[in-house]
C-alpha cells in the first residue's frame, strides 16, 4: 500500500470527569492521496431517518469544504437477508426513511462508488441508548462564556460507551433597522423583516464518553460545548439539541484509538492503519485505506432553550443621508427617511448592510418551527 506519508490533523482535548470525554474533528491529511470517509448510523428506533455521509479526506492546506462522493449506491444489509437502499439527498448525504427493523438482526453497510469501488462494513448489533437525564449550563463568574454539559445514566449498567452530537440555533438582532429598499431603480417599503434572524450550526466536533472504569454507568457533567460571550450566540435566545448514541466497545475503541494516535503523534501511523480505520474495508482493493465506523441503534435526544443575555451588542452608526437620486445611483442600503425643514421630498438615511441585514451574519429570517 502506498505509504501515508503525513498525518491526519485532528484537534484533541482530553477531559477527565466521572468518565473519559474526547472531542475532536474529522480527518484531514497532508499527503496528496484522498481516502473515503464513511460516517454512518442506522437508526433502528422507527421514528427518525438514518443518514450516511460519504466524503473524502483533504489536504490540511485546503480551506474549502470536504469533497463528497456523489451518485454512490448505499445499502444496509441484515444478516437474516433484509436489505435497505438509501436515497441520495445531495452533498454526500444519503438517507433512509424511518422504518421498523427486526432488532434480532445484525446489520452492515455496503457502499458502491461511481469509481467502481466497493466498501463493506462488519456486521454490527443495534445498541439501545438510555435517555439523557439533563443538559445543564454554567456561566463563567466574569460572564465571559457559558459551558454546556450533559448528564446520563444506564440503570442496567449495559451502555458504558457513549457518543454525542449536537446542533445549536440562536436568535439575533441587528443594531440598525431597515424600512426601505431599492428595487428596479425605485425606493419601496421593505416588506421582509431583515432585522431578526435565526442561525443554525451543526459542529463537526465528535464527543465520546466512557464509564467502563466506573462501578456505575453514570455520566456527570460531560462537556458538550463551550461558548464565548463574544460569539454573539447568547444575547437573546439560544437553543441546543443533543443526540446521544450508545456505542459498542469496538466503536468506542475505534474513536478512542484515533484520538490517542493523533494526540500523541500529531496524526496517523502508516505502519498500523488497520488499528484506526474502523470496521469498514474496501472489498475491491484490500490495501486501500478507508475511514469511518458503521453502527446501529436507537439514539436519544433532548433540547433546551437559554436566554442568558451574555455578550455585547454590535454597535453601528448610520453612514450618510442621501437624496433619492443619489441613493438609487449608489444602490445604498436604506434605513429610514429623513425630512429636512421645509423639504417637499424626503432624503434617506443609509447604513452598512452588516449593521442592518441579519442575513449577512449567516442566518435566515424564517423562524424555526420549534422556536417558542
Amino acid at each position: 500500500m502506498k505509504t501515508l506519508l503525513s498525518l491526519i490533523a485532528v484537534v484533541v482535548s482530553l477531559v477527565m470527569l466521572d468518565g473519559c470525554v474526547l472531542p475532536f474533528t474529522p480527518p484531514e491529511v497532508t499527503a496528496a492521496d484522498r481516502f473515503l470517509v464513511i460516517d454512518g448510523f442506522l437508526n433502528t428506533g422507527g421514528k427518525d431517518s438514518s443518514r450516511i455521509t460519504l466524503t473524502y479526506t483533504q489536504l490540511v492546506s485546503n480551506k474549502n469544504s470536504f469533497t463528497p462522493e456523489l451518485r454512490a449506491q448505499v445499502i444496509v444489509e441484515g444478516d437474516k437477508g433484509s436489505t435497505f437502499l438509501f436515497t441520495e439527498i445531495g452533498k454526500g448525504l444519503y438517507r433512509l426513511a424511518p422504518r421498523t427493523f427486526n432488532l434480532a438482526e445484525n446489520f452492515r453497510i455496503r457502499v458502491k462508488t461511481t469509481g467502481k469501488k466497493e466498501f463493506l462494513s462488519d456486521y454490527t448489533t443495534p445498541k439501545q441508548t438510555p435517555p439523557i437525564d439533563s443538559i445543564t449550563y454554567k456561566i463563567a463568574a466574569d460572564r465571559s462564556s457559558l459551558q454546556i454539559n450533559i448528564n446520563t445514566h444506564d440503570p442496567l449498567n449495559k451502555t458504558r460507551f457513549y457518543r454525542w452530537k449536537f446542533e445549536e440555533t440562536w436568535e439575533y438582532n441587528m443594531p440598525l433597522y431597515s424600512l426601505y429598499e431599492i428595487k428596479n431603480n425605485a425606493i419601496i417599503d421593505r416588506l421582509q423583516n431583515i432585522n431578526t434572524c435565526w442561525r443554525t450550526e451543526t459542529p463537526s466536533t465528535i464527543l465520546l464518553g466512557s464509564t467502563i472504569k466506573l462501578t456505575q454507568d453514570v455520566i456527570r457533567d460531560a462537556p458538550i460545548t463551550h461558548i464565548p460571550a463574544s460569539a454573539g450566540k447568547l444575547l437573546i435566545k439560544y437553543s441546543i439539541i443533543v443526540k446521544q448514541f450508545g456505542l459498542t466497545q469496538e466503536g468506542y475503541e475505534y474513536w478512542n484509538a484515533l484520538a490517542k494516535t493523533t494526540e500523541t503523534t500529531g496524526g496517523l501511523f502508516d505502519s498500523q492503519p488497520s488499528q484506526i480505520t474502523g470496521n469498514i474495508k474496501c472489498t475491491t482493493n484490500s490495501q486501500e485505506l478507508v475511514f469511518g465506523f458503521f453502527s446501529a441503534g436507537v439514539p436519544q435526544e433532548k433540547r433546551i432553550f437559554l436566554s442568558p443575555a451574555l455578550g455585547i451588542p454590535q454597535s453601528c452608526q448610520p453612514l450618510d443621508t442621501l437624496s433619492i437620486a443619489d441613493a438609487i445611483k449608489a444602490q445604498s442600503f436604506l434605513l429610514t427617511q429623513y425630512w429636512a425643514d421645509g423639504a417637499r421630498v424626503p432624503e434617506y438615511i443609509t447604513g452598512d448592510p452588516g449593521c442592518g441585514d441579519c442575513r449577512t451574519k449567516g442566518g435566515n429570517t424564517t423562524r424555526p418551527s420549534f422556536w417558542p
